[in-house]
């Protein structure tokens, strides 16, 4: 049992390095750094100089460093495919009975497979929008499967850890309110970054901070969702510490956390709004918004937990 639990840990660690990896393969707009997939210029390993292109390839779409950070982003999404296989033997292994852990880790198995073949389709439509949405959502999913796989393997092995905790059933909804704001919020985060993108390559010469501002409505939806999102977390807090909840440590823990991480995105979403836009800042911009989904996953599977008591 130990076992499973060791690597669905793994898991989720890597998983979170690539969804990192991944941010940074797109602010480096080593997109397309491999014009082809699964090779990299027709090649099993990329190449390291024009020499070593094949003939049918044209020169000027080969870039050294571009194509080796995508080559290696594709590594990476094998070894975490591998890991998170392994986790799936354990699974059925030691908790073949235990409904809620073996079926989360199967189906993040089967999406991690999907997420391979939409990568493939990432190239044959040279990044198209949709897709690359698309890409990132299901790395969430596949993350928050991961994650509830893992807190009720653990249940079985430590025992209850929320036997003393008393939520009330109405929190499970605002539980589900800070997930939804998250999900908006990185799906127009998304499309807000794709537009920025389309936007510098149609005005090279004009600041980031104008394009943004170019991009109309979509800003502003996504700074009152940010509000509403603090809001809900708050309100949260508020509820855990006021009243003889007993809340658990890991629960305590997923509610600071979520806190400071929103703080963190709010720093830097001003960062992007009154300065120029930055590629590693939108890339923790991103990232950080992945640990807020991990985080309302962990709170909602707490709840669940306690009330199965």
């Amino acid at each position: 049992m130990k076992k499973y639990f060791l690597f669905s840990v793994l898991s989720i660690v890597f998983t979170y390095l690539l969804i990192f990896i991944g941010g940074l393969v797109r602010v480096a707009g080593a997109g397309m750094g491999c014009p082809d997939w699964p090779k990299c210029f027709d090649r099993w390993i990329p190449p390291t100089s024009i020499t070593q292109l094949p003939d049918h390839i044209d020169p000027e779409k080969f870039n050294l460093v571009l194509a080796w950070v995508e080559y290696l982003n594709r590594l990476s999404g094998a070894f975490v495919g591998f890991i998170i296989l392994v986790s799936c033997v354990y699974a059925i292994l030691h908790f073949k009975n235990n409904k809620r852990v073996v079926f989360s880790i199967s189906l993040a198995l089967f999406f991690t497979l999907v997420e391979g073949w939409l990568g493939s389709k990432l190239v044959d439509t040279v990044l198209d929008p949709v897709t690359i949405t698309l890409h990132l959502l299901l790395a969430l999913i596949i993350i928050g499967l991961i994650i509830y796989s893992s807190i009720h393997a653990y249940y079985v092995i430590k025992g209850n850890f929320e036997k003393d905790s008393v939520y009330p059933y109405h929190i499970k909804y605002i539980i589900l309110g800070i997930f939804a704001c998250i999900v908006i919020e990185i799906i127009i985060g998304t499309e807000i970054r794709g537009g920025l993108d389309i936007s510098r390559k149609d005005n090279p010469l004009i600041d980031g901070v104008i394009l943004l501002k170019m991009l109309g409505p979509f800003k502003y939806i996504h700074t009152v969702l940010g509000l509403a999102l603090l809001g809900l977390v708050l309100y949260l807090r508020k509820l855990i510490y006021d009243n003889n909840y007993n809340p658990s440590e890991y629960m305590i823990y997923a509610v600071n956390s979520m806190l400071i991480l929103i703080g963190a995105q709010i720093v830097l979403g001003e960062t992007l709004v009154f300065f120029d836009v930055k590629p590693i800042v939108q890339l923790f911009h991103m990232w950080f918004s992945s640990l807020l989904l991990g985080l309302s996953i962990v709170q909602y599977t707490l709840w669940e937990i306690s009330n199965r008591k």
